[in-house]
């Protein structure tokens, strides 16, 4: 392998580790109800997209919808942990490549 090649393969894994950190698989599903763990997944999914991130529509600002407790707790948990994630990731792309990204 060239160093070229190297280079373009560190390259693609690195961003393949950042694109995998904007999506929350289904099987790492949370502890909890399966209500609380649906939730928690429909309200991480509004984080990123209220957070930014390009796989998802824009959206200004989400809300759960009620169905029961558990469920609104999972959301607010997913929503919280995934849009403060994405803003993470974008904190660490602009302080390493500048705003330009």
């Amino acid at each position: 392998m060239s160093y070229s090649d190297t280079g373009l393969l560190s390259a693609i894994l690195v961003v393949a580790g950042l694109v995998s950190a904007c999506s929350t698989p289904t099987w790492t599903s949370p502890p909890g109800s399966e209500k609380y763990q649906t939730g928690y997944h429909e309200g991480c999914d509004a984080g990123y997209a209220v957070a930014g991130s390009p796989y998802y529509e824009r959206i200004e600002s989400a809300e759960p919808n009620f169905q029961n407790i558990d469920y609104v707790q999972g959301w607010q948990e997913g929503f919280d942990e995934c849009k403060r994630s994405y803003d993470r990731i974008q904190a660490t792309i602009h302080s390493v490549f500048g705003t330009g990204v």
